[in-house]
């Protein structure tokens, strides 16, 4: 059974397909939708109604070339914030949604405005608390992604964030550094004993000043022998600059050990990492 992803950049986005092979996955299709507009700003933020109507008709033209009924979308982190927050433990799912719902309250001017997501972090063992990092992603984005999807006749599965859905490829990993680069953002990650035990991620203007931010954040992190980078801007001239500044070893973030990827995609791979992972987590949900 194949899988579709599609991931959300700010000017294009991109879908990806997995294929089920001999030892996990493959890369079996790749394609890059143009867009017109900043599909942030002009589509999911402010719903400008021509250009949604105009990039919902592409998307469905070209999904028509796809069979699957269900589609697992995965937004970058442009708009969202987050928060790490302590909890009890061995709360019930209700128990632990109420404790979100007051940190949002807390935290956000318009909290019923935003989703939660939640992600487990790393503790010391016996801790009498559990820690947690708190996505909160404007609502009106999952809605007017969801809209632009509807002409395509696809499904929404599961709706995703960038990071959160690349980190879950690397859950085998006992030490491990990911640097998202993103078009207006960057965000930072470790896993260790495969839980993150560091995230933190800024809105950045200015794309020059990116590498300035990556260099100083990389530097805290000490003991950290390699850096897999992924994003949009994860290119060479990006990764020769992070290798001279901070000498660590600085490297385009590769896939786990069962994947496949073939060559004419390889050139994607920085860029749709989260799609994949965001892939195998829908196809989790649906098992």
């Amino acid at each position: 059974m194949t899988h579709l992803s599609l991931l959300l950049e700010t000017r294009r986005a991109l879908l990806v397909q997995l294929s089920p092979t001999a030892t996990g996955f493959g890369v079996s299709r790749v394609d890059s939708i143009d867009a017109t507009v900043d599909l942030y700003r002009d589509l999911l933020d402010r719903g400008d109604p021509k250009s949604m109507a105009e990039f919902s008709q592409t998307l469905a033209q070209k999904l028509r070339a796809y069979s699957e009924t269900d589609i697992f979308a995965c937004l970058n982190l442009i708009g969202v914030k987050s928060l790490t927050a302590r909890f009890n433990r061995n709360l019930s799912e209700e128990e632990f949604a109420e404790e979100c719902a007051l940190e949002a309250k807390a935290f956000l001017r318009d909290p019923d405005e935003c989703a939660i997501e939640s992600l487990k972090l790393a503790e010391p063992p016996n801790a009498p608390f559990e820690n947690h990092l708190l996505f909160f992603a404007p609502k009106r984005f999952l809605t007017r992604l969801q809209m632009m999807l509807l002409p395509s006749g696809k499904n929404v599965a599961l709706i995703e964030l960038s990071h959160v859905a690349a980190l879950s490829l690397y859950q085998a990993r006992s030490n491990f550094v990911a640097l998202e680069l993103g078009e207006g953002y960057l965000a930072i990650s470790k896993l260790t004993g495969g839980t993150p035990s560091v995230f933190k991620h800024w809105t950045i203007e200015a794309e020059t000043d990116i590498a300035f931010f990556a260099t100083k954040e990389l530097k805290a992190l000490s003991g950290a022998t390699a850096v897999s980078v992924f994003g949009k801007l994860a290119n060479d001239s990006v990764l020769g600059f992070l290798r001279d500044a901070t000498g660590l070893t600085i490297q385009a973030a590769t896939l786990p050990a069962g994947f496949n990827v073939p060559s004419e995609f390889q050139p994607f791979l920085p860029a749709i990492l989260p799609a994949i992972g965001c892939a195998l987590k829908g196809a989790e949900v649906l098992e």
